[in-house]
């Protein structure tokens, strides 16, 4: 027997609309199959027909977990793959906000002066965006502060929880990390520490703000750099999708990653979700970024973005809270205007604001 391969789409990655045509029951693909041409393959029963270089036979996906067999009908040889079909992701963007502790210190600090969380002004900021596009935002939590005022979230009142609850159609939490020190926390700790964790900013987040706010199937982990444990740590938490850019280069650099290898990297690359059975664990990729990049440049970078990967029509924006604040270092007084150029430019080219637990649809039977 001679080696076949799927050559597209891949093992479990993720297709959108993008990626085929729509039909009345799903989404036809091409795939394509490095093989001798000569040689009769049926994809799904599909018979494939000679390309250049290779074999192509066009399959129907009618559901979220779809099972691609090729099978050689001479030999007898088979090759199986699985795919998922995202039917809500195209043309979608979420947008999330990492390293998120002062404005609940802030509002903390103002309980008793405070009327709404809207007075406190990164909240009030976040609210016009939403009033004006529509947006969706998730933010992910630190539990403690301890050099900026030794605040953690015990003291963070639950007074406002109302309020909260009233928002969570567009405004959800989920954990982050203990803090924003040290780097790189989650190739540091275990299991046992890192599920501690997130469980105990899960339990205020629930307490202060209302189970309705609680993100908790997807979250950013701090810095995206994680040992297989502590992602296990977190999928026993609920957590069933993690966040990053997937950037490969070498085992000691960062690129927030978590533990994927170059392989899934560049799966993550092209496809921008993926699925990793060792760990039951689904990732999605960054598509934008709002801080590294000139003002004027936002608009130019969505949509060459959008045009380099054509496959992944979601589009994940992401900020950090402390680029707010006049008296971080790394401040951007242009701040607001980010905002709104970046989503500006997504609404305008078509796509809508959903949460990524409404996109994979985690609250139905898959």
């Amino acid at each position: 027997m001679y080696y076949f391969s799927f050559g597209y789409p891949a093992n479990h990655v993720f297709l959108t609309d993008a990626a085929g045509k729509k039909t009345e029951n799903g989404l036809k693909i091409q795939c394509i199959f490095n093989a001798d041409p000569s040689r009769s393959i049926a994809i799904n029963g599909v018979p494939a027909t000679p390309a250049s270089g290779c074999l192509k036979a066009t399959v129907e996906l009618t559901s979220f977990k779809n099972i691609l067999t090729a099978v050689d009908t001479q030999t007898g040889e088979k090759n199986s793959i699985t795919v998922y079909y995202v039917k809500k992701a195209h043309k979608t963007y979420r947008f999330s906000l990492d390293d998120n502790i002062w404005f609940l210190q802030d509002i903390a600090k103002n309980q008793h002066i405070y009327r709404s969380i809207f007075e406190n002004p990164y909240l009030s900021m976040l609210k016009g965006v939403h009033d004006q596009y529509g947006t969706h935002f998730h933010l992910n939590i630190y539990y403690e502060t301890p050099h900026d005022g030794g605040f953690n979230l015990t003291m963070m009142p639950d007074k406002y929880k109302s309020e909260f609850i009233a928002h969570s159609d567009w405004l959800r939490f989920s954990f982050h990390a203990n803090a924003d020190k040290p780097d790189r926390p989650f190739i540091r700790k275990g299991y046992d520490q890192t599920k501690f964790e997130c469980l105990r900013v899960a339990e205020h987040i629930i307490r202060f703000a209302g189970e309705e706010s609680y993100a908790k199937e997807v979250t950013t982990m701090h810095w995206g750099d994680a040992t297989k444990e502590s992602v296990r740590a977190l999928r026993a938490c609920g957590v069933r999708m993690l966040v990053g850019s997937f950037r490969y280069a070498n085992p000691n650099n960062v690129q927030i990653r978590y533990y994927l290898n170059a392989e899934q990297c560049a799966l993550m690359e092209n496809y921008g979700f993926y699925y990793d059975p060792e760990t039951d664990m689904e990732f999605v990729r960054y598509g934008s970024t709002l801080q590294h990049t000139a003002l004027e440049d936002v608009p130019v970078l969505s949509a060459l973005f959008e045009k380099q990967y054509p496959l992944y029509s979601h589009k994940e924006i992401c900020v950090h809270e402390q680029y707010f604040y006049p008296h971080y270092v790394r401040y951007m007084p242009d701040y607001p205007q980010r905002f709104d150029i970046g989503v500006k430019w997504a609404v305008e080219n078509g796509y809508r604001s959903l949460f990524l637990s409404d996109i994979m649809e985690f609250d139905q039977k898959r």
